[in-house]
């Protein structure tokens, strides 16, 4: 068991107030032995006998980190066992999610006789049940909530299999299936653990064990891939979901700037000169994410009118691959509802996200005329035909005015800045990773003793320094925060972070939320 500083201790505590369970935090676990469930063994017998028979493998995956890296996971492992195997991710923008049956179509016409689907397929009926019409054998393995019967010959789901494996994301399952035929490798267990990164799952049961040995294989092997992708020398859940899964969502985002399977195409290769090239074009579609997400966010602020209960933007200059991220920015700043939507020729596509205690699905199921809806409770996208506007504008307004919800308090670990060093804030790794499940805490100063303050690009951010010398930096300070007194500031909410610089490493205290007196 690690040893515990005081600091870190606390924060076990605070997390698991039962002591006979911190063993399970503060010991590396190892992976779980293949999965026993029917499902895997008839996935495997059902590739052994496209082996056999020398079935053409068609594997469609989604445009998302943990979708890219299913495909990944999958192709490569198929291709390991024998199989002949394509691959096909469809264009956000202009096909959506899931699998369609223009898909399968071309799929058919190529002669494929087997189709995989990787992190979706549990929604695709339409197009699966297409493929059965075509005479395709179809094994949909995914991760997302059954809410229907799935027209499929084989489904590999977490809910199918063993306890341990309910948390697993869509790459995770299909590095499940690769391993039970025998043929995963370690870039297969790195894939799967960045993936269950960036799609923010439990970090318990067996993908707390992928993602700790995933990113201990990461950093000591280096992997020309993915390694490369981030910017810190040491890699943990928390670097890689700020500086690798970025990279690879902006590809499937602004799919109308660059290809979503150049992605696979990417961690498939094995070239030198070829992985160079796809990440000089990762960087720089990445790159046009911030600069387009940046100027939306900034046009949102002037468009939006933050007295209003739910807030509402339209814009015609929106790319719809970024209105989520917009969305979230708003709803962080105000702390409200935000919803953000951009226009096409023919519809109106949108993204929603709230706080804790608003239910965005709740919330707009009180409108019938979308054209589609999906989401969760602090997340939806929804398209309308252009004669709803209108109407939609209206009840977000009436419904805004009267939809009863109360903003969870958020609970917070109060801490002193004396606390805040390197050694305690790096004894915190012995309790990575945090994550859903293990998440952790918001940490509160409070009462502050504020010595100078600093505005740093252009009045963007600003830095403000303690007594204690401790630096608490507020990235895009709100102007309603940039308006009021120093003097009124009680105290600050956020998270302690470690800066590396030219060598040397120096402790600084991220803000989250300003408290006011």
């Amino acid at each position: 068991m690690a040893n515990l500083t005081t600091f870190s201790e606390k924060v076990l505590r605070y997390l698991e107030p039962d002591e006979s369970r911190w063993s399970y935090w503060l010991e590396k676990q190892e992976l779980q032995s293949v999965s026993e469930a029917t499902c895997i063994h008839t996935f495997v017998d059902r590739i052994q006998n496209a082996r056999e028979q020398n079935k053409k493998v068609i594997v469609c995956g989604d445009y998302d980190c943990d979708g890219i890296l299913a495909t990944t996971i999958m192709v490569d492992g198929l291709q390991k066992y024998g199989l002949e195997v394509g691959f096909y991710i469809p264009d956000r923008i202009k096909e959506g999610y899931g699998l369609n049956c223009n898909t399968v179509s071309l799929a058919h016409k190529k002669g494929y006789e087997l189709l995989v689907t990787v992190d979706n397929g549990v929604k695709a009926h339409d197009a699966l049940s297409f493929a059965k019409e075509s005479g395709m054998e179809t094994i949909v393995t995914d991760h997302h909530r059954i809410e229907e019967e799935i027209c499929c010959d084989v489904l590999v789901h977490p809910s199918k299999m063993e306890e341990s494996f309910s948390t697993l994301c869509g790459a995770a399952v299909a590095y499940e299936c690769i391993r039970a035929l025998g043929v995963d490798t370690p870039y297969h267990l790195i894939l799967a653990s960045i993936a269950s990164v960036g799609d923010v799952m439990p970090v318990t049961h067996q993908t707390r064990a992928l993602i700790q040995n995933g990113l201990q294989l990461l950093n000591t092997s280096k992997e020309k891939h993915t390694y490369i992708l981030a910017n810190d020398g040491v890699l943990n859940e928390t670097s890689v979901g700020f500086q690798i899964v970025p990279k690879l969502n902006a590809i499937g985002r602004l799919s109308n700037m660059a290809n979503v399977n150049n992605a696979v195409r990417y961690f498939l290769n094995q070239d030198e000169r070829e992985i160079r090239r796809f990440y000089d074009q990762i960087v720089h579609v990445n790159d046009l994410r911030k600069q387009i997400s940046t100027k939306m966010t900034e046009c949102a602020l002037r468009k939006c009118t933050p007295q209003d209960p739910v807030l509402l933007v339209c814009d015609p200059s929106f790319h719809e691959g970024i209105i989520g991220l917009v969305a979230g920015s708003l709803c962080s700043q105000f702390q409200k509802p935000a919803i953000v939507m951009a226009q096409n020729t023919d519809s109106y596509k949108a993204s929603m996200r709230s706080p804790e205690g608003f239910d965005c699905m709740d919330f707009l199921s009180g409108f019938d005329d979308f054209r589609a809806l999906g989401g969760h409770t602090q997340a939806a996208g929804f398209s309308l035909d252009l004669q709803s506007f209108p109407a939609f504008v209206n009840y977000v307004k009436e419904a805004g005015a009267t939809f009863d919800w109360t903003p969870l308090k958020k609970n917070t670990l109060h801490i002193e800045p004396e606390d805040i060093t390197t050694q305690s804030v790096q004894s915190l790794d012995a309790l990575r990773p945090f994550g859903p499940g293990f998440q952790l805490p918001a940490f509160e100063i409070s009462p502050v003793n504020i010595k100078s303050v600093y505005d740093l690009s252009n009045g963007k951010h600003r830095r403000f320094t303690l007594q204690s010398g401790l630096q608490c930096l507020c990235f895009n300070i709100s102007a309603a925060d940039k308006a009021k007194s120093v003097n009124s500031i009680r105290g600050f909410v956020g998270s302690p972070q470690i800066n590396y610089y030219r060598g040397s490493k120096r402790v600084s205290f991220i803000i989250d939320q300003i408290l006011y007196k």
